[in-house]
């Protein structure tokens, strides 16, 4: 992708995005070592899982989903 402007260059495996849900998204919960530090909600970041179709928190970090174990997003 060329460099228009101020417009950003994308990265090619940018993070994929969560589909549109009628309800709000799938909450898979906060991830152990999260809670272990003792971070806030504000202080996690939140993590799609395409395997189980919803979003996890933890540490800015961390890669892999508490519920199925996913780390690719």
């Amino acid at each position: 992708m060329a460099k228009r402007g101020n417009e950003p260059t994308a990265f090619p495996q940018s993070r994929t995005q969560p589909p549109a849900t009628p309800g709000g998204f799938k909450d898979l919960g906060v991830t152990p070592l999260a809670r272990q530090l003792g971070l806030t909600d504000e202080q996690t970041n939140g993590h799609w899982c395409s395997r189980c179709q919803g979003i996890w928190f933890g540490y800015t970090l961390e890669a892999e989903c508490p519920v199925c174990g996913n780390r690719n997003g």
